[in-house]
């Protein structure tokens, strides 16, 4: 963000001239960051859906097991079910952003 930042400081000095050849390479690493935002955000979706993904199948795995002396399984599918649905809220939130 620190980058996008000053890429925006940097064609708003810009455009304040009147030559606004002068816009173009601040233009540019703008147009650039705001790519490299939007592929990140895209990569941490699809990770977060793969996450969540393989936190859903063993939550349902320790469903079907009985319990375990040393821990449930339904203390585990506890522990599991609240990191699984602040995966789906993060993807639901970065869904938006785009």
């Amino acid at each position: 963000m620190t980058r996008l930042h000053e890429a925006f400081a940097a064609l708003q000095e810009q455009l304040a001239n009147k030559d606004q050849s002068k816009v173009r390479e601040p233009a540019a690493r703008v147009a650039h960051l705001c790519q490299d935002i939007e592929q990140a955000v895209v990569e941490s979706i699809c990770h977060l859906a793969h996450g969540q993904l393989g936190l859903q199948s063993v939550i349902d795995l320790l469903a079907c097991l009985g319990d375990d002396v040393r821990l449930p399984s339904s203390r585990i599918k506890e522990l599991l079910e609240p990191l699984d649905k602040r995966m789906n809220q993060s993807l639901t939130l970065l869904t938006r952003v785009l």
